[in-house]
């Protein structure tokens, strides 16, 4: 399958990624995933909020990444430099971060090919988020891993200079009062 496929009537349009032309479908995730998504997304916004080269996204953006066969990834949220707009459905350039929130279905082989095909096509840092463990692991293009757990708060790195990544805020659950 190619990504412009996607575009065409009838085509799924969420929960979906292609990988090397193959049509990968995803359950829905969790209530827990999710909140702990809108945390980081709400991270990202606040960054971009003084960054103005900067723009964010959650599960609805998707990356094309490699062509022939086509690799369309949708992260569960990312921060990218601006580029001129496409007029396509997708981007075609890896997001600067790239962030991968685990739900039960995540395996490790998808994990990694995900990181190294982000990789390839120029992310900088690609983020394994654990909400179970409650834990962070930052992985840098250079080969470099940071791994954060509990309350720690962390600063930012390359594009994400400036920005202050406290556990304590992506693992809040929201209240239900």
């Amino acid at each position: 399958m190619r990504a412009e496929e996607l575009a065409l009537p009838g085509a799924p349009e969420k929960f979906v990624e292609l990988i090397e032309g193959e049509l990968v479908q995803t359950l829905p995730p969790s209530r827990k995933h999710n909140v702990v998504v809108w945390n980081l997304v709400s991270l990202f916004r606040e960054l971009c909020g003084t960054r103005p080269e900067l723009d964010f996204g959650g599960d609805n953006e998707g990356f094309l990444v490699r062509r022939d066969p086509d690799t369309l990834l949708s992260p569960d949220a990312c921060l990218y430099r601006l580029r001129p707009e496409l007029e396509k459905t997708w981007l075609e350039f890896a997001p600067e971060i790239a962030v991968e929130v685990l739900s039960p279905s995540n395996h490790p082989a998808e994990l990694a090919y995900k990181r190294h095909a982000y990789f390839e096509a120029g992310a900088e840092q690609f983020w394994v988020v654990d909400p179970e463990k409650k834990q962070i692991q930052f992985y840098h293009r250079n080969g470099r891993l940071v791994t954060v757990t509990g309350d720690e708060t962390l600063e930012g790195e390359g594009i994400a200079t400036g920005m202050r990544i406290s556990l304590a805020k992506a693992f809040r659950e929201r209240s239900t009062a």
